[in-house]
C-alpha cells in the first residue's frame, strides 16, 4: 500500500498519472524521467502513455503531464517499456538492468516518436543504448571508459565535478553494439574507483555507477579446467546442460584473455567414417561458435575434430558409445 501511495504521489506531483494494473510494484524500483518528442520536428508531444511490462506478465501504465513529460517508478523485473502517443507508431523497447540499482538512481529517456504515416521509413530493430546513473563524492573528477571485451574500441565518458554537486548525474544514452564490455572509472591520477564486466543487449541497458571497495576493482579470476561435453547420437545440438557449462567457461575465458582452449570433436563408431568425421567437425564448431557469441575471442579457441578415430572407451557396448559422442575441452595456459 505504501508503494502504491508513493507512486500516485510522484505522478501527481509531476502532473501525470499512473493506471495501476498490479497491486504493487515488485522488487527493487527504478526511477525514469523524460518526455516525448516528434522525431522530425523535435516538438514535445502531449497526452502520451508509457507501459511497463514485467517478467510476471503484469503491467503498469503511466500518463504524461500536460507538457508531455513523465516521471515513473518501475521494478527491476521490467522486461519492456512501451511508448504510445496519438497519431504515432507504438514504440516498444526491451529493458535490461545491469547489476543492482539503488532507489537513488535516475535515468532520463526521451523517446522520439515516428508518425504512423512515416513508420515504413524506420527500422523495426531496436538499437543498444546504455544509460548510466553516477554518484561520486562531491568535488571529485572521474574518468569513465566503456571498452568492448577483446577489442580496441572504447567510449570515453568524461565526468567532471562541475556536473556532480554530490547528487546523481545521468549520462545521456550511449549507443553500443551487442557484446561483452568492461566499465572502468578512475580519478585523473589513475586511482581505480569502479570496475564492472557486463553484457549489452538489444534495447535500453541501465547501469548505476558508484565507488566500489578496493578488492572489487579488478576483473574476477575464474577457475578454468578441462571438461567433456556430451551429445545425443548423430546430432550436434547443444543441450541446456552443455549451454550452462559453456556459459561458465565463456566467463572464465573472458576474465583470462591470455588463456586458450582446445576444442576437439568426437563421435562413436556408428555409421560411415567420413560422415562421422563431418559430425565431429560440426560438434566442435558449434561449441566454438557458442563461446564466440558470448564474447570470447576466436584467437583463444583451437578447434579440431577426429571423427571416431580417438574413442575415449571401447565402442563395444551402448553405454560406452554414449561416452564417445563428445567434445573435449582442454585448457592451454
Amino acid at each position: 500500500m505504501m508503494i502504491s501511495y508513493l507512486l500516485s504521489l510522484v505522478c501527481g506531483l509531476y502532473g501525470g498519472g499512473a493506471t495501476q494494473e498490479v497491486a504493487q510494484v515488485e522488487n527493487h524500483s527504478v526511477r525514469i524521467v523524460g518526455s516525448f518528442r516528434d522525431n522530425t520536428t523535435k516538438d514535445f508531444l502531449k497526452k502520451s502513455t508509457i507501459r511497463a511490462v514485467f517478467k510476471s506478465g503484469k503491467q503498469l501504465t503511466y500518463e504524461t503531464n500536460a507538457n508531455g513529460e513523465y516521471e515513473i517508478v518501475v521494478p527491476d523485473s521490467t522486461q519492456f517499456l512501451t511508448f504510445d502517443s496519438e497519431g504515432y507508431r507504438t514504440h516498444t523497447v526491451p529493458v535490461t538492468f545491469i547489476g543492482k540499482i539503488s532507489s537513488k538512481a535516475t535515468f532520463k529517456i526521451a523517446p522520439e516518436m515516428v508518425l504512423t504515416k512515416d513508420s515504413l521509413q524506420v527500422s523495426e530493430s531496436p538499437s543498444q543504448l546504455l544509460y548510466v546513473s553516477f554518484l561520486f563524492p562531491d568535488g571529485m573528477d572521474v574518468n569513465h571508459v566503456v571498452a568492448k571485451k577483446n577489442s580496441r574500441a572504447f567510449t570515453s565518458l568524461d565526468y567532471r565535478k562541475t556536473y556532480n554537486k554530490g547528487k546523481h548525474f545521468t549520462w545521456d544514452a550511449t549507443e553500443l553494439s551487442k557484446g561483452i564490455y568492461e566499465y572502468k572509472s578512475t580519478t585523473p591520477e589513475g586511482k581505480k574507483l569502479y570496475y564492472k564486466q557486463f553484457e549489452v543487449k538489444a534495447g535500453y541497458n541501465f547501469m548505476e555507477v558508484t565507488p566500489q571497495p578496493e578488492e572489487s576493482l579488478s576483473p574476477p579470476v575464474v577457475a578454468l579446467t578441462d571438461q567433456v561435453l556430451y551429445f545425443s547420437q548423430s546430432t550436434y545440438e547443444l543441450s541446456e546442460e552443455v549451454k550452462t557449462n559453456l556459459d561458465a567457461i565463456s566467463k572464465a575465458l573472458l576474465a583470462q584473455p591470455q588463456t586458450k582452449l582446445q576444442i576437439t570433436g568426437h563421435t562413436d563408431n556408428v555409421g560411415e567414417s567420413d560422415k562421422n568425421l563431418i559430425l565431429s567437425e560440426y560438434r566442435a564448431k558449434v561449441v566454438a561458435s557458442y563461446l564466440e557469441q558470448k564474447g570470447v575471442s576466436a584467437s583463444q579457441l583451437v578447434v579440431e575434430w577426429k571423427g571416431a578415430a580417438a574413442p575415449a572407451v571401447s565402442n563395444d557396448v551402448e553405454d560406452n558409445k554414449v561416452k564417445n559422442r563428445r567434445v573435449e575441452l582442454k585448457v592451454i595456459p
